[in-house]
């Protein structure tokens, strides 16, 4: 009976175990193949440019950029859900049509200015507003109007605001400012181009990003930052017995320099440390305005790499939005990812990472907000890639005071009465 017992136990831990298995294997199987999706937006020019090679962009106007504000996988095929958020303190809302096209239209109805992003998907895959019905699809075109008699074309006349998107690498791109502006081949292509199309040789960690409650810039600051790991990160991903000298060399140009003139990249060593480092072992950090950094660490073993790509996007003044990819060439074991639990894993040590940052750059804030205090006092070797990042950064402000989106920027009118209070009744128009 025992034995019986013990079989039947095993036979259900493994019945378990394969359930889990199964799951966990179809959302990575899913999650790659939305990782390989390209939804293109047309672009103006056959090749790559850098935004300082046409006079209508400025490298310093924080609306000239593509932003990465969400994986693929955040919005899956047949999702009911649409993804609201903000970027540039502007409310925007993600949506995916049955075809597949991804649409980004601002966060406001056109009919009672709503949130859209409280709506949800119909099985026609249309953005539903929670408030009226009001249904939207491809290109933010209002397509149902349910308080309306079925033979007016009163939709037909209404169309949500709709931003450029773009979807590639694993990320949907929304891009800032003037729409006749907007150029695919202003994604930085070349943070990817290495990593993703190196026929297998790198293999994607599970990606991950969160919400935060502090000022993007101070993040920025903190991810070009390679000095404070040993210490704020004693214990996790670094250890203070082995802090030492950290030399950083510039490179020039940038080896980003064809995506962005602004872009400043550095050669960060290791000195005076004990063991001494192999000289295969260093680091390279870039800075990609207006808040994208790719961080390169060359192994112990010759052609070890080990690359982070982050993004710290500026959703307002005092929130962001951090996503992160990382890669490596070696111990690319694919099966891993595959095991139940291990998304959750990953998901809770970088967590522990971020929260350790976290408490530092409140305290920071705290100091800057309060006390005056700057966000680059004394500065050490170490500290150079900071340093290129504060100089665009303040050579912005000083331009445009802001890198946000002024309240009542989008607002307009269609046609109002002497007052300015009264909207045109658009259901006549239809008749």
């Amino acid at each position: 009976m025992f034995v019986a017992f013990v079989s039947l136990s095993t036979s259900a831990l493994i019945g378990v175990f394969s359930y889990f298995f199964l799951q966990q294997y179809n959302r990575v199987r899913k999650r790659d193949a939305l990782r390989r999706r390209i939804q293109l937006y047309p672009s103006k020019n056959s090749s790559p440019s850098s935004l300082s090679t046409t006079s209508s962009y400025d490298p310093l106007d924080h609306s000239l950029y593509w932003y990465p504000v969400a994986f693929s996988h955040e919005l899956p095929f047949g999702s009911r859900r649409p993804l609201g958020f903000h970027l540039l303190n502007e409310p925007l809302c993600l949506y995916r049509t049955n075809d597949g096209e991804v649409v980004c239209v601002l966060d406001i109805c056109p009919h009672r200015s709503a949130p859209l992003s409280l709506g949800q998907m119909t099985k026609e895959g249309n953005l539903e507003c929670i408030y009226h019905g009001w249904q939207f699809g491809a290109n933010g075109q209002c397509v149902r109007i349910p308080s309306v008699s079925k033979k007016s074309n009163t939709a037909s006349l209404i169309c949500a605001r709709t931003v450029p998107v773009h979807e590639q690498y694993g990320f949907i791109w929304v891009w800032a400012g003037k729409r006749e502006l907007a150029d695919s081949s202003l994604i930085p292509h070349d943070l990817f181009a290495d990593v993703q199309n190196a026929n297998g040789e790198f293999l994607l960690s599970p990606e991950d990003s969160c919400y935060l409650d502090i000022p993007y810039d101070l993040m920025v600051d903190n991810l070009l930052d390679l000095a404070h790991i040993d210490f704020t990160h004693d214990g996790t991903i670094g250890k203070r017995s082995q802090a030492s000298c950290i030399r950083s060399e510039r490179i020039v140009p940038s080896s980003f320099f064809s995506v962005n003139s602004e872009s400043a990249s550095f050669k960060l060593t290791r000195h005076e440390q004990t063991p001494p480092l192999p000289s295969t072992e260093f680091s390279y950090i870039h800075f990609i305005p207006p808040s994208f950094s790719r961080l390169e660490h060359h192994g112990r073993k010759k052609g070890q790499l080990f690359v982070q790509i982050f993004f710290m996007i500026p959703n307002g003044e005092k929130k962001m939005r951090l996503l992160l990819q990382f890669y490596r060439n070696f111990a690319r074991y694919k099966w891993i990812e595959y095991l139940p639990g291990y998304d959750y894993l990953i998901g809770k040590l970088n967590k522990i990472t971020i929260d350790q940052d976290v408490l530092l750059l409140n305290g920071i804030h705290r100091n800057i907000n309060e006390m005056g205090a700057k966000p680059l006092g004394k500065i050490l070797s170490a500290d150079a890639p900071i340093k290129a990042f504060r100089r665009y950064q303040s050579r912005a402000l000083m331009k445009f005071e802001t890198i946000y989106i002024k309240q009542g920027a989008w607002k307009t009118t269609t046609k109002s009465s002497e007052d300015g209070t009264q909207e045109i009744d658009i259901e006549d128009l239809a008749k």
